[in-house]
Formats: structure tokens, sequence, C-alpha cells
């Protein structure tokens, strides 16, 4: 199997986008229908999605899409500056908007007691605050947002790595979402590798990177 830093799959889909020209947007859509596709729908009916504001949460927003397309509940929980959001993100949430006003910015700590109780009636909580690109401790209200998640004991999608866990060595920066699953697109990420309570919960799907990208990095 191949294992690869958090550098070097950023250097690959640099390559892909700037070199390729492969639509970034294309790559959001592909790892959002890859995490749908792992969901057990008859089982699993609602949705709390907790993005931050950059690719990983754009790739959240992207299945909240989806699942709002298909007539599901969903609930979206922004974490982080919306100043900061990326392209992906913001094309992703305007579209949301449209289609739900369950959308919500967790800003006080009554906004996450308020956040926790609605949790209790969703069947499903999907992780998408962090990336790979996490460097830093993670405090204030992610920190909070992660421990919540945490403690509500429901079964938890992370999108890539679970947020919170370090891409390369995988330690925890703080807080860390305990999965239930991680859909990890195209290579698997070395931090998820190291932690075996994590790699075992891991699935690795295509998301349309061609291989032509992954040779030249490689």
């Amino acid at each position: 199997m191949l294992v690869i830093d958090s550098k070097t799959m950023k250097k690959i889909d640099q390559y892909a986008i700037d070199v390729l020209k492969v639509p970034s947007i294309c790559l959001v859509e592909r790892a959002a229908l890859a995490v749908i596709k792992n969901i057990n729908l008859e089982k699993r009916t609602s949705f709390a999605i907790v993005v931050g504001v950059g690719n990983n949460g754009a790739d959240g927003l992207a299945i909240a899409r989806n699942l709002l397309a298909m007539g599901r509940y969903v609930e979206i929980y922004i974490v982080g500056d919306l100043n900061k959001q990326s392209q992906d993100f913001k094309l992703n949430l305007d579209s949301c908007k449209r289609l739900t006003d369950k959308i919500f910015e967790p800003k006080s700590i009554e906004d996450l007691a308020i956040m926790e109780k609605n949790l209790e009636e969703v069947s499903t909580i999907i992780d998408a605050i962090f990336g790979t690109g996490l460097n830093r401790t993670v405090g204030g209200m992610h920190s909070y947002m992660i421990s919540l998640i945490n403690r509500t004991m429901k079964y938890t999608i992370s999108v890539d790595i679970p947020s919170g866990l370090d891409g390369d060595s995988g330690r925890n920066w703080g807080e860390v979402v305990d999965s239930d699953l991680i859909v990890s697109m195209q290579i698997m990420k070395k931090g998820v590798y190291e932690k075996n309570r994590f790699k075992d919960k891991c699935i690795v799907e295509d998301i349309g990177i061609p291989q032509k990208a992954i040779r030249a990095i490689l």
C-alpha cells in the first residue's frame, strides 16, 4: 500500500491542479461522492456535518449538498473565520444556503450547548474540520467542537483524516476526533497509517487525481 506524508500529498494535488489542469472543484466533488459511497443510507438518514473553512471543509459542504439533494436531513456547523474560506468552500456554501436554513456558526459555549442537544437527534456526524495540513495545537472553538463530537458517541465519519491528527506522525494536536470510519482521498496518509486504531478504520478512495501527477512527484 502506498503511504505518503502531507507535504507530498500537497505537491501531488498542486501538480494535478496547476500542471494537468484538473479543476479543484472536480476533486472536491469526487471526494464528496467517495464519502457518500461508504455510507449506508438505509440505516443513516440524518446528518450533522462539521466543517472548517478550508479545502477539507469544502469536501464536507459538497457532501452536505449531495445529501440534501437526495432529500436527507442535514445540519451544517461551521467553525473558523469565513473571511479565510477557500473558493471551493464558498461555492459549495452558496449552494447549501439555497437548499437548507440549518447552517450554524457556533461562537459561544451557549451555542455549543444548543449544538450538543441537536446532535442527539442525528444518526451520523461527518467531520470535515481539518485536513492533513494541520500543524498547530488545536485550541479555542475548534477544540471545544472536537470534544463535543467525541462526547456525543455518535457514529462519526472523518473526511481524509480525523481532525486534530497530525498527517505525518499520527500525534494528536490536542483534541482529535475519535472516528468510526475514515475515508482517505486517493492515497493513505502517513499519520493515519501510524495509528493502528485509525488505520484499521480507514478506506482509501480514488478521487480522480491522475496517476501522471502521482508519478511526477514520487
